[in-house]
């Protein structure tokens, strides 16, 4: 899919089907978010995939959506170090624009290979790292169901035309 397209049919799904995606795509969707760009080359982001299905319903547990995400055959966390981010020149903490970045290549990823994805970020941060056995000093900033889509009904919602978002030289 060329990149345009990719980006244009990126949207949230949350009804999957019940086969588990390839280890192949996997490993493809995993690599382009180690290789995105982050401050100063920190690679602060890491990942957890989640397969077997007792884990899997945990963490719906936690996220409070296992009734509307059940089916969704795995899933993969993101976490990010703080430590291993850098802070601006107004000292604001960089580690949520490096998660942002890496976390929506991971997703752009999945749609380029034909995969469903919703960044979740509403979810019970301490069951999770107790779940999955994540060390106090990560923050656990998005998890996404991953699979095969099940087709939504209608179109994708309609975006604002470029002219009311974009204003040139002045607002």
């Amino acid at each position: 899919m060329d990149f345009y397209e990719v980006v244009k049919t990126r949207r949230s799904y949350r009804v999957f089907t019940e086969d588990v995606p390839e280890e192949e795509k996997v490993e493809r969707i995993l690599n382009v978010a180690r290789i995105a760009p982050t401050w100063a080359n920190g690679q602060p982001c890491s990942y957890i995939v989640v397969k077997k299905p007792e884990n899997v319903k945990a963490v719906w547990e936690a996220v409070g959506q296992a009734p509307k995400f059940a089916q969704a055959p795995m899933f993969i966390v993101g976490i990010v170090s703080e430590e291993a981010s850098g802070t601006n020149s107004n000292g604001q903490k960089y580690y949520g624009v490096d998660f942002g970045i890496c976390f929506e290549h991971l997703l752009l990823a999945a749609t380029a290979e034909g995969l469903a994805t919703c960044w979740i970020g509403w979810f019970n941060e301490g069951k999770i790292k107790s779940i999955l056995g994540i060390p106090e000093d990560y923050k656990v900033m998005g998890i996404t169901p991953l699979g095969y889509p099940v087709k939504p009904k209608g179109e994708i919602t309609e975006r604002k035309p470029l002219e009311e978002i974009v204003h040139y030289e002045k607002f």
